[in-house]
């Protein structure tokens, strides 16, 4: 299992808003499609699968979450 977490996109960045999922709850993905769109202070932008796998959503768009928060997860099943 990969856990996707909210990631660190600058020196003073402390949180973001998970503004949109990009992928559907249980929908597989390939590492490097794109997840949920993130929004800082500073700059918004996709974020993208660290392994392909079947996605778990656990983030709610329009929530702010500090950096390093699980918002999904990622599991591979075979088949």
């Amino acid at each position: 299992m990969t856990e996707v977490r909210i990631p660190k996109t600058g020196d003073a960045v402390e949180e973001g808003t998970l503004v949109e999922w990009l992928v559907e709850d249980g929908a597989r993905v390939e590492r490097g499609d794109p997840l949920y769109l993130l929004e800082t202070d500073k700059v918004a932008m996709q974020i993208e699968a660290p392994s392909a796998g079947v996605v778990a959503r656990i983030g709610v768009p329009g929530e702010i979450y500090p950096v390093g928060e699980l918002v999904a997860t990622i599991t591979e099943r075979p088949g």
